[in-house]
C-alpha cells in the first residue's frame, strides 16, 4: 500500500521533503499556511554554500556580540523587551560557543550537506534548479588584515572537506578588476571558488510546479491548527479542511515550534528575522559578494541585486522595522559605486528558524511514532533543503536516513 505523507509547510525544506518523498513512491500532500515559499524561503540571498555550513554558535561569538546585542543597528540585535523571554535560548546558545561543541556541530553539518551539489545537479536536470550561478563568491574586506583572517577561517573549513581552498588574498586593484562595481573601500578580498547561488523565489515556484506535475496536492492558505495521532493514523486539521495519512512531517520553518508545542513538545527555536531588498547597480556584480565586516551578502539575480543581512530577535515573525534596512545600507553602501540606494525595491523580512546549537531538528518528534520534524535550518535552508528532503524520505519510508541523525535529534532540547 502506498504511504500517504502530509507535509506541513510549503517552504523550501517542506517542498524538497515532498519532492523526495514523492520520488520514493509516497502519496504526498503539502499544506502551506500562506503562499508556497512564504516565511524565510523567498527573500533570502539564495546561497548554495555547503562550504559554509558551520553552526552559528562558535568560539568568540558571545564576546563579539554581547556588547552590541541591544543596539538596533547591530548585525545581531535582540529587542530588550523580548530578551527575558528568550533567556533560556541565549544561555543554551552561549553554552555551545565552545571549540568542542563547534567542531562536533561542524562535523554533523558537513555530513548532512555533503551531497548538496549532487542533489542540486539532479534538480537542475529536472528543470527545477535552473539558473544557478557557479562562479564562487568574492569575499570583500576593508583591509588586508581582515581578508587574511577571513581566508584563514575558510582554509580551516576546507581542511574539514567542506569547501575548496580559497584563492590568495587580493589587493584593492585586483578586487576592482574582478568587480568594477566595487569602490576603493574594498581594499582587499579573495575568491572562494565552487560555491553557488540561485534565485530562491524562482526555485520555490518551479519546485512547487514540479510537485503538482508529479501528482502532489499542494494546498495554499491551509494554516494547520492541529496535528494528532489516532489509531495508527495522523490527522491534520487546517483552514482548508482535515487531512489524513500514515505519517506527517512538520517542516514549517519558524512556525514549527508552535505546531510541536500543540503536540506537547517544546522545541528550543526562535524566529531570527532577516531582511533584504533589491537595487540595480551599474555594472551588475558577476557573482555573490560577501561583506563579513558589514554582515551583508549581495547576490545578482537577473537585472536586480539582492542585498541581504541582519539578525533580529523581537519575538515576532514578520514585523518590519525599516531601521534594520537602513542599517544594512549604512554597512554595505561604502563598498559600492553606481548604486542608487534610495531607489531600492522588494524590501522584505522573513523569520529564520534559529536553534541554540545552529543545527536543524530532523527526526521523529519525541513521544510520537508518526510525526517527524524537519525544521530549524537557521540561515542554511536553501543550502540544506535538498539534502534534508533526501534524508526525510529515507527516514519516513524505510527508517534509513542514510546518515547519523543523532546530532539533529528533536529531543536534544525538547521539553514535554
Amino acid at each position: 500500500m502506498t504511504e500517504r505523507v502530509i507535509v506541513v509547510g510549503g517552504g523550501v525544506v517542506g517542498l524538497c521533503s515532498a519532492y523526495f518523498l514523492r520520488r520514493a513512491g509516497a502519496d504526498v500532500v503539502v499544506l502551506e499556511r500562506d503562499r508556497v515559499g512564504s516565511g524565510a524561503s523567498r527573500g533570502n540571498a539564495g546561497e548554495i554554500c555547503p562550504g559554509e555550513v558551520e553552526p552559528l554558535p562558535a568560539p568568540g561569538l558571545v564576546r563579539h556580540a554581547i556588547g552590541n546585542l541591544f543596539r538596533r543597528d547591530a548585525a545581531l540585535f535582540v529587542e530588550p523587551r523580548f530578551a527575558p523571554f528568550m533567556a533560556g535560548f541565549l544561555v543554551r546558545l552561549a553554552r555551545h560557543c565552545t571549540r568542542t561543541a563547534y567542531e562536533r556541530g561542524l562535523s554533523a553539518m558537513a555530513e548532512l550537506g555533503r551531497r548538496t551539489f549532487e542533489l542540486y545537479d539532479e534538480l537542475a536536470r529536472e528543470g527545477i534548479a535552473v539558473g544557478m550561478g557557479t562562479d564562487g563568491y568574492l569575499i570583500c574586506c576593508s583591509s588586508v588584515e581582515e581578508a587574511t583572517a577571513e581566508r584563514e577561517a575558510m582554509v580551516r573549513l576546507a581542511e574539514h572537506g567542506l569547501a575548496r581552498t580559497p584563492e590568495p588574498v587580493l589587493g584593492a586593484a585586483e578586487v576592482a578588476d574582478l568587480e568594477p562595481s566595487l569602490s576603493e573601500y574594498a581594499r582587499a578580498g579573495f575568491v572562494q571558488p565552487g560555491e553557488r547561488w540561485i534565485d530562491p523565489s524562482g526555485f520555490v515556484d518551479r519546485l512547487a510546479g514540479s510537485l503538482r506535475g508529479m501528482g502532489v496536492e499542494v494546498v495554499e492558505g491551509a494554516r494547520v491548527t492541529r496535528v494528532r495521532e489516532e489509531r495508527g493514523r495522523v490527522l491534520v486539521e487546517s483552514g482548508r479542511g482535515r487531512f489524513e495519512g500514515e505519517t506527517a512531517v512538520v517542516a514549517a520553518g519558524a512556525w514549527s515550534r508552535e505546531l510541536c508545542r500543540a503536540l506537547g513538545v517544546r522545541l528550543s527555536m526562535q524566529p531570527g528575522k532577516g531582511y533584504s531588498f533589491s537595487v540595480r547597480p551599474r555594472p551588475m556584480p558577476r557573482r555573490v559578494l560577501n561583506f563579513p565586516g558589514a554582515h551583508v551578502i549581495v547576490t545578482p539575480m537577473g537585472e536586480r541585486l539582492r542585498v541581504a543581512g541582519t539578525m533580529e530577535f523581537d519575538g515576532t515573525y514578520d514585523r518590519f522595522d525599516r531601521r534594520r534596512i537602513e542599517a544594512i545600507v549604512r554597512g554595505v553602501s561604502p563598498y559600492f559605486r553606481g548604486v542608487e540606494w534610495a531607489e531600492r525595491s522588494e524590501e522584505w523580512v522573513g523569520p529564520r528558524p534559529m536553534t541554540p546549537d545552529g543545527l536543524p531538528y530532523i527526526g521523529p518528534l519525541p513521544g510520537r511514532s508518526r510525526v517527524f520534524v524537519a525544521a530549524g535550518h537557521n540561515m542554511l535552508g536553501v543550502t540544506l533543503a535538498p539534502a534534508t528532503g533526501k534524508v526525510v524520505a529515507g527516514l519516513v519510508l524505510s527508517g534509513d536516513p542514510g546518515i547519523d541523525l543523532a546530532p539533529f535529534s528533536p529531543s536534544r532540547f525538547a521539553r514535554r
